[in-house]
């Protein structure tokens, strides 16, 4: 019997947080050390629970990873003395939010991260998931893994989504034609008729629920003139790759956002440019002081979202790493890693991909990396003595061309994995199969910062081109949108909390 304390928050079957959102200011640029021995205990938490005290540790090379990889080291190593029974392989990887702040910041459209980013705060009160839906009378609803529409959509591309809800609603009115007119009506007076009949009322309030979450999206999508312009600007910074597949000029994005902020000074909410250029100074390499504050004079934010961009200038998580700088040159580059670089361009050229859709994560090209033994040991290295190689997919004989991404065709044995218990059919399987555990390795991936909705996206397709038994998890401190993250820089004294902060906002130091 093994008794875990579970302090961390799991995000279905895909991942964990510990709702720590101080840990990004808390971390960046000097650690707090009980901080960092904090966020150590609650990932070991998590590797007792997974029945893990030996994985090969990786982490990236930054003051903060170090600290975290080795206050875990210290703790596995008093697990491990007490662990008898034999463990599947794993690979603990230590990041930081450095690696890509551009995940955190660019807009993502798929159903779930753009519901999350766009809605936080409106319709959406994103602690408690609960959406407001226009009356009479109005009501809250909701939002949860129970819905199996919610479900199905997730990882659809906005559009895509759109057109099931809409096929869905046009089903409806086909069924109800004879309702006297049931044709003419509007689609949220027919539904609201409809859930009168309370077999149809669960069915009609998921449809009313998705009518109104995308409605408001693509109201926030013009107010923000993401569809106008700015969504494809955005989207040349995060990659350094327009959308003809051509590297983007350091002086043209430049240009195009000067334009952008002159053109749009009246209309554009002052967050969407603090977010827009954030983005380009994490995105950018040696840009020079005069134009750093030449951008922030013309995009004349408000001042509190000035303060938040001084605090994220502190943390130093958008600078280029010391190790790194000599990759860069001396004049204002692009930061984009080459595989990075091709496969933003495949994206742009790739038939029937949005043009607002070409950036992902870096984690995708980290966890492939890793999974496929080249992950630069320079860059996130070891643990001194740790078996690197009998932790890796190769090495464990789990590599089957035949069968990427199938399910484990085993039954019972990891009931602490995070992936789903298995369906009753699955227990029809021979004596022997029956003795395998589902899960024969396991991949771990710690961000010290937070993760986001579009990064457990791309986690799990990465999960799905591996060999079966194959376990990819993605942890942070936090579940970031673009709006948790701003909120985390706001001095206390303008969060809920209303403590005091008495840092000077305009010093860099």
């Amino acid at each position: 019997f093994l008794e875990v304390p579970l302090n961390f928050v799991l995000i279905q079957g895909r991942g964990f947080h510990f709702d720590m959102l101080d840990a990004l200011p808390g971390m960046f640029p000097i650690i707090e050390p009980t901080l960092a021995c904090k966020i150590a205990h609650k990932l070991v938490d998590v590797c007792r629970c997974l029945q893990v005290s030996s994985p090969c540790i990786r982490y990236a090379a930054s003051n903060a990873c170090k600290a975290v990889a080795e206050q875990v080291q210290a703790e596995l190593s008093v697990c491990r003395a007490s662990a008898k029974d034999e463990q599947i392989p794993c690979q603990l990887l230590i990041l930081d939010r450095s690696v890509d702040m551009a995940a955190t910041l660019v807009h993502e459209y798929t159903y779930e991260a753009i519901v999350y980013d766009l809605l936080d705060g409106g319709v959406l009160d994103i602690d408690q998931n609960l959406v407001s839906l226009p009356g009479p009378p109005a009501r809250e609803v909701l939002l949860s893994e129970a819905d199996s529409l919610w479900e199905e959509m997730k990882h659809m591309h906005l559009q895509d989504a759109k057109r099931l809800v809409d096929s869905k609603v046009e089903e409806v009115r086909g069924q109800s034609a004879a309702h006297q007119d049931a044709s003419q009506m509007s689609t949220s007076d027919l539904l609201d008729m409809l859930r009168r009949s309370p077999e149809q009322r669960d069915t009609m309030d998921r449809l009313l629920l998705h009518l109104t979450l995308i409605d408001s999206i693509f109201s926030r999508l013009g107010a923000e003139h993401l569809t106008q312009g700015v969504g494809l600007l955005e989207q040349d910074i995060a990659c350094g790759i327009d959308s003809s597949g051509k590297d983007v000029k350091a002086t043209n994005l430049q240009g195009h956002l000067t334009k952008v902020f002159s053109e749009l000074e009246s209309v554009l909410p002052s967050e969407t440019k603090l977010r827009i250029l954030m983005l380009y100074f994490a995105c950018m390499a040696n840009i020079s002081e005069v134009v750093r504050q030449k951008l922030i004079e013309m995009a004349k934010l408000d001042p509190e979202d000035e303060r938040v961009l001084m605090a994220m200038l502190r943390t130093k998580l958008m600078e280029v790493p010391d190790s790194q700088r000599h990759k860069h040159g001396n004049g204002c580059v692009h930061r984009v890693t080459k595989e990075q670089a091709a496969r933003f361009k495949r994206n742009s050229r790739t038939d029937g991909r949005f043009d607002l859709s070409r950036f992902e994560p870096r984690i995708k090209e980290l966890v492939e990396q890793l999974t496929q033994s080249r992950l630069s040991q320079e860059e996130f290295p070891a643990f001194e003595g740790s078996d690197t190689h009998n932790n890796t997919l190769r090495s464990a004989g789990l590599v089957d061309s035949s069968a990427p991404g199938a399910p484990a065709a085993a039954f019972g044995g990891d009931q602490w994995s995070f992936a789903a218990w298995p369906t009753p059919d699955s227990r029809q399987l021979d004596s022997a199969s029956e003795k395998k555990p589902d899960v024969t390795q396991r991949v771990v991936v710690f961000v010290v910062g937070g993760i986001t909705h579009s990064e457990l996206r791309v986690a799990s397709e990465v999960a799905q081109s591996l060999p079966r038994g194959t376990e990819i998890i993605l942890g942070g401190t936090a579940l970031l949108t673009p709006r948790r993250l701003i909120r985390a820089l706001r001095p206390r004294a303008n969060r809920p909390d209303g403590a005091a902060n008495s840092a000077d906002p305009m010093d860099l130091t």
